[in-house]
Parts: structure tokens; C-alpha cells; sequence
């Protein structure tokens, strides 16, 4: 276990001190987790890397010397909510250890069923930087094997007699003859053991951490390091040890996460603490109590002469009045109109129907994330979506549209300036602007 502790340590420490700087002020639209939504939850990863054996058989504590063994990883992996996930994984590699005058070797398969659990999800309550996570493992499975030992001067294959007779204070495998070869998943008695038996199999139990990186909607990379805890002490056919075998499996991953293109995978989402908020406020009988009065002034106004009259009047006088203004808002690198703004283009529509003559100046923006070049046209997919919308939808004639392209030229919040606080949804926007 020593073991693994040190290399997770330094596994995790390039990016420790990513921890403490998310900024939940500017999350985007499809960043934030919600129930009702749907994401994409399936991913298969491939891995590859060195498998270190802790056994009876070798010739160091930490880390070999020499003869360093590789093995590939592949995983079926599905996601539930934003922690949690359970994976399919099957490894395998080839097996080799030394001490004093023998050697064994063999390989082996495994295959478990694992749950994983994201450290920054429950801690931190999303991705470290929107790109980071850190995630541990435990599991349960079947690891099947085949090993044998031989003598490392003279190359002979070496028998029970050889270690256990030989030796004084080793006791004899129970119902093993002195004359058996050591080897497990092949012949053992008669002849040479060369002639393959059915692989023996022993109970796994996996326990890990890894780290991945999220370079898209569709790839990420990382690395994972994986103890494989043995129930009996047989791998290197050195049956009478003190400890149950272990090894250690250390890959490099890429992982493609399956659906959507434009979705996001639920791992890569933050928590909508809003939504708790809201959930919270229905079971508080203080919001009760207020939504409650809300109801009834709403009420009492809609019911009151005067102050219906007064409505009506201030209504007019905003519908005339020669500064009318609108924004419609986007989500990051997007020029589709949400649904939220037809709200607001109903306005701008039902202004233009009233006031015949007006025109309008319709300004596109975009946040600062883009080169200059690729964010004016950006902002001139947004005006001509918001064009689009008045003229298509609500029957408004082009000609009274003038669209004009701004880019990152003139950001209503500075984020760099005011990090953490600056909020990039404002500057993703078109202003629509009545022509004097």
C-alpha cells in the first residue's frame, strides 16, 4: 500500500493547487447540471502502461530493476449524476519477478466491475478549471492466470522439492508431490510443464485513483494507477508466503465519451446550486409565506381599477418613448436565439408594428475568448439571427434593420480586470437600438 500512496502522490501533484479556483460566476448555460436535462453518460477508454508485481518472488521494494513488464486496459463506462460511475475493465499483461537463484513468469487477465467516484464533483462540486478531474476507484473481479518458475543459473524448471524440501522451515504445498513442478495453469506432474491447463483464477479487488483531462465534448486524456489486491498468495506459484499477492497497474488513458456532439458528458458539469436554492424555498414556510403575499398584492392589483389605469399609462408612455432599447443574450460560441429572448424580440416587434416609421440599429459583441477576426464574424451571425427572427417570425419588413458587427470591441464586463467577479454573458449579446 506504501506503494501506491507514493506514486498517487505524485500522480496528483501537478495540478493540487487547481483546487481552490473555480468561478461559479461564470458558468455556462450547459455547464450547470440539471435532472431534467439530458447528457451524455457512456464512454469507453483504452489505457496502456507498466504492471509492477509485489509478490514472494522478487528483487525489490518499490520499483524493478530490469525487466519491466506493459499491459493494456480497456473500459465500458457509464455515468449517473455527476460523481458517480460504474465501469466494465479488463486488463492483461505478462508477469516476471526474481529472487536468489529462480525466476517466474507468466501472464495473466482480469476483469472487474468497478465504482468510481470524482473527488472535485463532491468536494469542489465540478471540474477543476473545467478541464481537470480527479477520481477514485474500488472494485471487485476475477484475475486468471498462468505461471511457473524456473532456475535462473541453469534455466531448469524447478520443482516443489527444489524450494520447499530444499529449504528448511518451508512446508510443502498442501497435496502437491516434491516431485511437481512449480507452475499453476500447466502441466505439472509428467514431463516438461509446457503443455497449457485450464488458467487458475483467483479473487481481485481493485483500489485506485486517476486523473483525466477533458480536451473536447468527445476526447479526453489521463492516467490512472490501480492497486490489485489478490485473495491468495499464488500468482508466482510461491504458494506458503506470508502476504496475499498484489500488483500495480499504472496506464496512460484516452477515453471517448459516446453520444452527442453537442452535448457535454454529465462528468464535465458544475452543481446548480439555483436549483437547490428553488428547492430549498419550497420546503421554507418564511418563501412560502411571501410567495403567498406576492399572489395576493398580484392579485389586488390586477382587480384595482386605478392601479390598472395607471398600468395601462405607463406602459404607453414606455412604448413611445424615443430611447426604446433591447438585448438578446447568447450562450459561448453560439449565434442560435434561446427561447427566453423571444420575449424580448416580441417587444422590439410589437414597437416596430406600432411606430411604423422607426428603424433600428441592431449591434452584435461577443466576450474576449476568439481572435478578433473570428469574433466579428461571430457578431454578425448574432445580428443576423436576431434580423432573421423579426423578420421571419413577427412579419417585420429588413429594410428597417441595420446590423453592425462589434466583436470583443467594447466588453460591458471586463473579466480579466474584474476576475473573479466579471461575468461573461453580458458581453455575449446584440443591442438593438432605435434609429433617431
Amino acid at each position: 500500500m506504501r506503494h501506491f500512496l507514493l506514486l498517487l502522490g505524485l500522480l496528483t501533484l501537478p495540478i493540487a493547487s487547481s483546487f481552490a479556483q473555480i468561478d461559479f460566476y461564470n458558468l455556462e448555460e450547459e455547464q450547470l447540471y440539471r435532472p431534467q436535462n439530458k447528457y451524455n453518460t457512456w464512454s469507453v477508454t483504452v489505457g496502456y502502461g507498466p504492471v509492477t508485481y509485489f509478490t514472494d518472488v522478487i528483487d525489490y521494494s518499490v520499483l524493478p530493476s530490469h525487466d519491466w513488464k506493459f499491459g493494456p486496459t480497456l473500459m465500458v463506462s457509464k455515468q449517473f449524476g455527476r460523481p458517480w460511475s460504474i465501469d466494465a475493465q479488463f486488463t492483461t499483461a505478462d508477469m516476471y519477478g526474481e529472487k536468489n537463484s529462480r525466476y517466474f513468469y507468466g501472464n495473466f487477465m482480469d476483469f472487474t466491475m468497478n465504482l468510481n467516484f470524482s473527488l472535485n464533483q463532491l468536494i469542489l462540486f465540478g471540474p477543476i478549471r473545467d478541464r481537470w478531474n480527479i477520481y477514485g476507484k474500488i472494485g471487485v473481479g476475477l484475475n486468471y492466470f498462468r505461471s511457473r518458475q524456473r532456475n535462473i543459473s541453469s534455466g531448469e524448471w524447478m520443482t516443489v522439492y527444489d524450494i520447499y524440501d530444499g529449504t528448511p522451515g518451508y512446508p510443502s504445498p498442501y497435496g502437491w508431490l516434491p516431485t511437481d513442478y512449480l507452475a499453476l495453469g500447466y502441466n505439472r506432474r509428467g514431463g516438461e510443464p509446457v503443455n497449457k491447463e485450464s488458467r487458475k483464477h483467483e479473487l481481485v479487488v481493485p483500489i485506485g485513483m486517476g486523473v483525466e483531462y477533458r480536451i473536447n465534448k468527445s476526447f479526453d486524456i489521463g492516467a490512472e494507477l490501480t492497486l490489485r489486491n489478490l485473495t491468495e498468495d499464488n500468482l508466482d506459484v510461491n504458494m506458503t508466503g506470508a502476504d496475499n499477492d498484489t500488483y500495480m497497474h499504472t496506464a496512460l488513458t484516452l477515453t471517448y465519451k459516446i453520444g452527442k456532439k453537442d452535448k457535454r458528458h454529465a462528468l464535465w458539469t458544475y452543481k446548480d446550486f439555483m436549483l437547490e436554492y428553488e428547492r430549498d424555498r419550497q420546503h421554507d414556510p418564511l418563501s412560502q409565506r411571501l410567495d403567498s403575499l406576492r399572489k395576493q398584492l398580484d392579485y389586488l392589483a390586477a382587480n384595482d381599477s386605478s392601479v390598472t389605469d395607471t398600468t395601462i399609462i405607463q406602459r404607453e408612455a414606455i412604448i413611445q418613448h424615443e430611447a426604446m432599447a433591447a438585448s438578446v443574450f447568447f450562450d459561448f460560441d453560439k449565434s442560435k436565439i434561446l427561447p427566453r429572448s423571444h420575449k424580448i424580440l416580441a417587444g422590439v416587434a410589437e414597437f416596430l408594428r406600432e411606430n411604423k416609421d422607426a428603424r433600428m440599429q441592431v449591434q452584435g459583441y461577443c466576450d474576449e475568448r476568439g481572435s478578433d477576426e473570428y469574433n466579428v464574424k461571430l457578431s454578425q451571425r448574432r445580428c443576423d439571427a436576431v434580423v432573421d427572427v423579426l423578420v421571419n417570425d413577427y412579419g417585420i419588413d429588413a429594410s428597417r434593420f441595420q446590423t453592425e458587427p462589434r466583436g470583443e470591441s467594447e466588453l460591458l464586463s471586463d473579466t480579466k480586470k474584474l476576475s473573479p467577479r466579471g461575468i461573461h454573458l453580458v458581453n455575449r449579446r446584440v443591442d438593438i437600438f432605435l434609429i433617431k
